[in-house]
């Protein structure tokens, strides 16, 4: 049996968000491998275990890119919900323009 641990420091929002989303890829079986991910402080764990170095690696490639779709989709979130906050701050800040659209005089 091999087996890795990795862990990373993302951030407690960051952290929370890959946990979420890990937790169903864990569930489903990937052939000869076996995980777990969970939170320790400000760490997230991984932990992969195989029948073999191939399946290990295999395995650990493929959660490392679920690690960083997570982790970029709880970025674009973030981003999201912070300019759609600034929208709204700027949009009650500025004044309505006077004669927007109306006809011009001679």
């Amino acid at each position: 049996m091999q087996k890795a641990v990795l862990s990373f420091e993302l951030g407690p929002a960051r952290n929370e968000a890959v946990l979420a989303a890990l937790k169903p890829e864990i569930s489903r079986e990937i052939p000869r491998s076996t995980a777990r991910v969970w939170l320790e402080k400000e760490l997230l764990f991984l932990e992969v275990k195989a029948e073999d170095s191939v399946s290990l690696r295999a395995a650990v490639n493929s959660y490392l890119r679920w690690v960083k779709v997570a982790a970029d989709a709880a970025d674009a979130g973030a981003k999201a919900v912070r300019q759609k906050s600034s929208t709204r701050k700027a949009s009650k800040t500025k004044a309505p323009r006077k004669g927007a659209g109306g006809k011009r005089r001679k």
